[in-house]
């Protein structure tokens, strides 16, 4: 039964998730590629300690699942209205591809983040933009989320992340209700 989880979005670390995708030489990193990796290694991580790297609400969209506040950071970058220090744009493609010389944020992430990071680079990160927006289109929580209102913008159940996922720890999914429960409960706690 879904309890309607929610993070707390955590703009430093989604940040510096960004800068650490663009730091690792991932081909065709665009903004769409971006969004997948980040979703992935969201995902990655809830299933395996209960909470997100982003802490962003994830939207089923038509081009896929995506973490709408870092889709707006990076819309902002590629319209220049701002930067990310570390981060530059090569405009010789069709869709940008955001690149990164090196990764010095690192003080924002845990070291169970940079394990999701690194995982979904390695494992996903060769893919092509296609073969990612197949991927996550199979998915279970994309599926449930995308059925309610096709051709709109769904926030995705954190809670179907969980299904049908192999890699998902005994008690990750308990203490991510958990979780939500305090944070409801003891709001100021949360944020202090």
């Amino acid at each position: 039964m879904a309890t309607g989880v929610k993070f707390d979005f955590d703009a430093e670390k989604s940040a510096a998730a960004i800068v650490f995708l663009a730091a690792q030489g991932i081909p065709d990193l665009t903004k769409g590629k971006i969004c997948k990796l980040i979703f992935l290694a969201d995902k990655h991580h809830l299933v395996r300690f209960g909470r997100t790297v982003s802490g962003d609400r994830i939207c089923a969209m038509q081009n896929g699942p995506v973490p709408s506040a870092i889709l707006n950071i990076l819309n902002s970058i590629l319209s220049g209205l701002s930067s990310l220090q570390g981060v530059s744009l090569n405009r010789a493609f069709r869709n940008p591809h955001f690149e990164a010389e090196r990764f010095d944020r690192g003080d924002f992430l845990s070291e169970s983040d940079l394990e999701a990071l690194s995982s979904v680079s390695e494992t996903y990160g060769k893919k092509t933009f296609s073969e990612l927006w197949r991927l996550t289109h199979d998915m279970p929580a994309y599926k449930n989320a995308w059925a309610d209102k096709p051709d709109s913008s769904n926030p995705m159940a954190f809670e179907d992340f969980f299904e049908e996922d192999d890699e998902a720890l005994t008690g990750a999914f308990e203490e991510m209700i958990e979780n939500f429960k305090l944070r409801e409960a003891f709001p100021i706690a949360a944020t202090a």
